[in-house]
């Protein structure tokens, strides 16, 4: 089976929305693979049985709009990869993290 795409925005602070959607994905599948683009977008890579596809659209349509997708019915334990790409509407795009300077 091919991999699945899915597009998403969320409204809200990204450290939240991030949070959210973390809890949300492990009660379904596991995080393998994940990029941060700043504070404007996050990409993630997920390993899903494709019985667990559906209820998890349902679950993220809940925190973030987030595209409709073919709908798979399967009751399958094979594992699927899926690809979601997240963008924050409230990101900058400047995000700077401050380094402590170390004694020494």
């Amino acid at each position: 089976m091919q991999p699945i795409f899915w597009t998403g925005y969320s409204q809200q602070e990204r450290h939240i929305a991030n949070h959210q959607i973390q809890k949300a994905i492990s009660n379904y599948g596991d995080i393998v693979d994940f990029h941060l683009f700043s504070d404007v977008s996050l990409s993630l890579t997920i390993e899903i049985k494709e019985k667990n596809i559906k209820p998890l659209h349902e679950e993220l349509s809940n925190m973030i709009g987030i595209n409709d997708y073919k709908t798979v019915i399967s009751n399958s334990e094979k594992e699927q990869l899926l690809y979601i790409n997240i963008s924050f509407s409230k990101g900058s795009g400047n995000l700077k993290i401050e380094v402590p300077s170390v004694p020494g």
